[in-house]
C-alpha cells in the first residue's frame, strides 16, 4: 500500500524530486468534517478519562514545582531562589503562571489542556503519515496510553507536560516537508524547532521533537527528496526556530544575574552526579520499580506496540522511509532515556507516547497481516484502560487508598501557629504543601539532597539554627541508604526534638521548646474526596 501523503515515499530519481515524490492525497469537504467530528470526540473522550486524576491531591513533583514558584527569586547561583530543583526554568514558569490563575491544582489543568493538544497533533502528524485510517487508530491509540491512570500521565509532570510538544514539533516538521521552497514551508519549520526546545523547558531530556525533525530532515535529503538548497533552508528555519526558547531563556537570565552555566549544572551536570549516588547506593528499591516499569511496559500495551512496529519495520521503511528511521531513533533515545534515569518511576514511560503513537500511524492503516494485528493492540490497549480506570476511581474514592503524606502534612497544618516551619527528611513536598508551612531547608527532593548535601552538614545546620523547623517529618528512616554515617542526625533529632508519635507512617517530631496541642486522630485510610467533603 502506498502512502497518500508527501511524506511516505522516497525518490531517487534525478530532476524534479518534487515530481518523484507521492501526490499528497487533498481530503474532501466531507472527509473534513468527518475528521473534525473524530477530533471533537477523541477530545472529549480524553478530557473525560483524565478526571479521576482530580479524584487525587498533588503528587510530591507537582507540590515541590508549586512550592518553588511561588518562592521564586532568581540568584546567581539558583535560578529560583532558596529552594533547588534540576528543571528548567519554562517548566517554573508554566506553573507559576498556572498558580496565579487558578491556584494549587491548575497545573493539571493545563496538563489536561495539553493532553488535547497532544491528541490533536498526534491526528494530524498520523493524517500526513497514513491517512484517514492511520489517523484515527493513531489517535485512540494516543487517547488510551494518555489516559492510563498507571503511568501518573494525569497529573502535572514534565513529562506529560512537554510530550504534546514533542508531537506538535514531528507535526510541523512534515507539513514543512511538503512546501520546503515557500515561506510558508520555513515558518513551519521555525515552528517544529520551536516546539522541540520548548519540549525540553518542560523535562530537559526530552529530545523526541529533536531527533524525529533532524533524521526526517537528513533523510530526506539523502533520498533527493529535498534539494540541497531546499534542506538548508528548513535546517535554518528549525535551528532559528530552536534558538527562540534558548535566546528567551538567556535574555531572563541576564536579566536577574542568573549564571548560564549554574543552569546548565542544575539541568544536565547534576544529573551525571546523581546518576553516581544511585548507582553507588543500595539498588534494591531502583531495581523493584524497574521491574515494576517492565510490568507496566508490557500491560499498557507499549511493549506490543514497539514489537509490532519492530516486525513491521520493513514493510514501513518501503513506504515511509524516512518517518520510519525517525521513530525508530525516537523509541531508541526514549528507551536508553528510561534507562537512564536510574529511580525508574512509573512516569518514565510518559516520553515514549509519541513514538508510540507514530509506530501505530506507520502500520494500523496497512492492509495484511501486520496492519490488523497493529489495530487489534489498539483495541486491546484501549479496553484495558476501562478496568485502570474503574480500579483507580474505586480505590481513591470508596476503597482504602488513602494518601498518606497529604493526611501527614494535614494533621500538623491543624495544631501549627502561622510561624511554623516543616521540614520532611529526605523531601517529601506533598507533605510541605499539605501542611501550608514553609520548609527551611532548600532540597524538597531526596535525589538532591543525597547529591549536594551527602554528607548532611546542611540539614545539621538547619536544625540547630535559630532557623530551625518547629516540625520534622521522618517519612524515610533517618539512616536510610546509609546516609546517616556515625548517627549525627538522629543525635541532633534525639536532642532537639521530641518524638510525638507516628501518623500514617510516618513518625512526627516536634521542637522542644515549641508547645502545640497533640497531633489529631486521622483514619489515614479516608480518601481525598472523603476529606473535601467534609
Amino acid at each position: 500500500m502506498m502512502s497518500d501523503s508527501p511524506v511516505g515515499g522516497d525518490a531517487r530519481t534525478s530532476g524534479s524530486t518534487r515530481a518523484a515524490a507521492p501526490a499528497a492525497s487533498e481530503p474532501t469537504a466531507q472527509e473534513r468534517r468527518s475528521d473534525i467530528r473524530f477530533l471533537l470526540l477523541a477530545v472529549a473522550v480524553c478530557l473525560v478519562l483524565r478526571f479521576p486524576g482530580f479524584l487525587w491531591p498533588l503528587t510530591p513533583d507537582e507540590a515541590g514545582f508549586l512550592l518553588v514558584a511561588r518562592n521564586w527569586t532568581p540568584e546567581p547561583l539558583n535560578p529560583f531562589g532558596f529552594y533547588w530543583v534540576d528543571r528548567p526554568p519554562t517548566l517554573i514558569g508554566l506553573y507559576k503562571a498556572a498558580d496565579m490563575l487558578g491556584g494549587s491544582y491548575m497545573p493539571r489543568v493545563f496538563s489536561a489542556a495539553l493532553a488535547a493538544v497532544l491528541v490533536v497533533a498526534a491526528h494530524r502528524t498520523s493524517r500526513l503519515i497514513g491517512g484517514q485510517s492511520a489517523a484515527r487508530w493513531a489517535t485512540v491509540a494516543t487517547v488510551a496510553l494518555v489516559s492510563n491512570p498507571e503511568l501518573s500521565a494525569w497529573a502535572g509532570k514534565g513529562e506529560m507536560l512537554a510530550i504534546p510538544f514533542v508531537m506538535v514539533s514531528c507535526w510541523l516538521s512534515l507539513e514543512s516537508l511538503q512546501r520546503p521552497h515557500t515561506w510558508r514551508g520555513l515558518a513551519l519549520a521555525c515552528g517544529a524547532g520551536t516546539t522541540a526546545v520548548l519540549a525540553l523547558g518542560m523535562k530537559q531530556n526530552l529530545v523526541g521533537g529533536l531527533v524525529f525533525g533532524a533524521v526526517v530532515l537528513a533523510s530526506s535529503r539523502w533520498s533527493r527528496r529535498l534539494s540541497r538548497p531546499e534542506a538548508l533552508g528548513l535546517a535554518g528555519s528549525a535551528l532559528a526556530g530552536a534558538a527562540l526558547p534558548i535566546v528567551a531563556v538567556g535574555y531572563w537570565a541576564a536579566r536577574n544575574g542568573v549564571h548560564l552555566s549554574t543552569l546548565w549544572e542544575m539541568n544536565y551536570a547534576f544529573r551525571s552526579d546523581a546518576f553516581g549516588v544511585i548507582t553507588q547506593a543500595s539498588m534494591e528499591a531502583p531495581l523493584a520499580r524497574a521491574g515494576e516499569l517492565s510490568w507496566l511496559f508490557i500491560e499498557t500495551g507499549l511493549v506490543a506496540i514497539l514489537a509490532m512496529f519492530l516486525v513491521s519495520l520493513r514493510r514501513a521503511a518501503l513506504h515511509h522511509r524516512s518517518v520510519t528511521l525517525a521513530v525508530l531513533v525516537m523509541w531508541l533515545v526514549d528507551i536508553i532515556g528510561v534507562v537512564l534515569g536510574g529511580n525508574y518511576w512509573t512516569s518514565y514511560l510518559i516520553p515514549v507516547i509519541p513514538a508510540a503513537a507514530l509506530s501505530v500511524a506507520l502500520i494500523a492503516g496497512a492492509e495484511g497481516c501486520q496492519g490488523r494485528l497493529m489495530r487489534v493492540i489498539v483495541v486491546v490497549t484501549s479496553l484495558l484502560i476501562t478496568y485502570w480506570l474503574v480500579s483507580y476511581t474505586i480505590s481513591r474514592t470508596i476503597g482504602d487508598a488513602g494518601p498518606t503524606a497529604y493526611h501527614a502534612g494535614l494533621a500538623i497544618r491543624e495544631v501549627a501557629q502561622p510561624d511554623d516551619t516543616i521540614l520532611p527528611l529526605y523531601g517529601r513536598a506533598d507533605i510541605v504543601e499539605a501542611s501550608g508551612l514553609r520548609a527551611p531547608y532548600r532540597y524538597l527532593w531526596s535525589l538532591p539532597a543525597r547529591t549536594l548535601d551527602p554528607q548532611l552538614a546542611e540539614m545539621r545546620a538547619v536544625l540547630v539554627s535559630s532557623e530551625a523547623p518547629t516540625w520534622v517529618v521522618e517519612w524515610i528512616p533517618v539512616n536510610f541508604w546509609n546516609i546517616d554515617q556515625g548517627g549525627r542526625l538522629q543525635t541532633l533529632l534525639d536532642t532537639r526534638y521530641v518524638d510525638v508519635g507516628e501518623l500514617c507512617g510516618a513518625t512526627i517530631w516536634r521542637l522542644r521548646e515549641a508547645a502545640r496541642p497533640a497531633l489529631p486522630v486521622i483514619d489515614c485510610d479516608e480518601t481525598w474526596l472523603e476529606i473535601q467533603t467534609h
